[in-house]
């Protein structure tokens, strides 16, 4: 039992390669679309991902979404001594814009959560994805994350989060944990196309 209340603390805590993941920690990163996906624009999009203890917000600015539309994406770390894990994450657009709080202490396994217990997290990522409603169902069937999660290799028992969407009351904020027991287990993403991943544009600065 010790173990798998062990794996249920081991979350995303940091998005960069800040070890100690304690509830003081905070981090601050950008979002970059590396396949030409057309939801933001390298050259004018201004994006921003914090985390702080278990909140995570995420925000970009123009996105090429309509109002209400949904998104996902992972949170990727590995977490010292347990294994890499994916917690998923939904957003909605509004206005042009991408807003997403997120509270990961809402997903837990056997109880327990972020918070609960400190943990060394490390090669943290996000991606983001155009919307799978199939892919961020609660079931294990074909197509769905905690499938996706269960043919990684990983556990995909956690709870799902509390907090709904605003503009699509139903979907949950948090959709669950994927734990995995190696470092650089991942869940296998959706099918849908990757719009965003940490990383930013870097300019030519010529002489």
């Amino acid at each position: 039992m010790r173990k798998i209340l062990l794996i249920g603390t081991a979350l995303v805590f940091a998005l960069t390669s800040t070890a100690m993941a304690g509830l003081k920690d905070k981090s601050a990163n950008t979002l970059a679309d590396r396949n030409a996906a057309g939801v933001i624009d390298n050259n004018t999009v201004k994006t921003a991902v914090k985390s702080k203890g278990c909140t995570i917000q995420l925000q970009a600015k123009p996105v090429a979404l309509a109002d209400n539309e949904i998104v996902i994406c992972i949170l990727e770390a590995d977490v010292l001594g347990i294994g890499g894990n994916s917690v998923l994450i939904t957003g909605e657009a509004k206005k042009l814009a991408l807003k997403i709080k997120a509270d990961i202490g809402e997903t837990t396994i056997a109880g327990s959560g972020c918070g609960d217990l400190a943990a060394v997290s490390y090669n943290g990522q996000i991606k983001c994805y155009r919307d799978d409603a199939n892919y961020r169902s609660d079931a294990v069937a074909p197509g769905t994350w905690r499938q996706a999660c269960a043919d990684a290799g990983m556990l995909n028992i956690s709870t799902v989060g509390t907090t709904q969407l605003k503009a699509n009351p139903g979907v949950p904020v948090v959709l669950g944990l994927c734990q995995g027991f190696a470092e650089g287990d991942r869940i296998n993403p959706p099918t849908t196309d990757e719009w965003a991943l940490t990383g930013q544009l870097t300019p030519v600065i010529l002489p």
